[in-house]
């Protein structure tokens, strides 16, 4: 069974991947149907613009959120703690 942890991170996940495709919907939308529609409220370069960001934004978040969820690093082993004075010690002894 996973844990809490791991299930809230899919939940997370899931949702993240959910707004960045809606968002992606939106401006393909906006650039592929608004901006050649004839007279566009705000005018054709708005539309193309803001759907170019919004497609652009909503990759970028998509790629980062599956990379983060399947590509995670691992977390190297921490290296043992090293006094100086023990250091010391064992070079005196020897």
């Amino acid at each position: 069974m996973s844990s809490k942890l791991e299930r809230e991170q899919k939940r997370k996940t899931i949702r993240t991947c959910f707004i960045a495709l809606i968002t992606l919907a939106i401006g393909s939308y906006m650039l592929f149907v608004l901006s050649r529609s004839f007279k566009p409220f705000l005018g054709n370069t708005f539309h193309i613009l803001v759907g170019c960001v919004f497609i652009s934004v909503s990759l970028l978040v998509l790629y980062v959120s599956l990379n983060k969820h399947f590509f995670s690093k691992k977390r190297k082993k921490r290296s043992t703690t090293v006094f100086l004075e023990d250091e010391l010690k064992k070079d005196r002894e020897s």
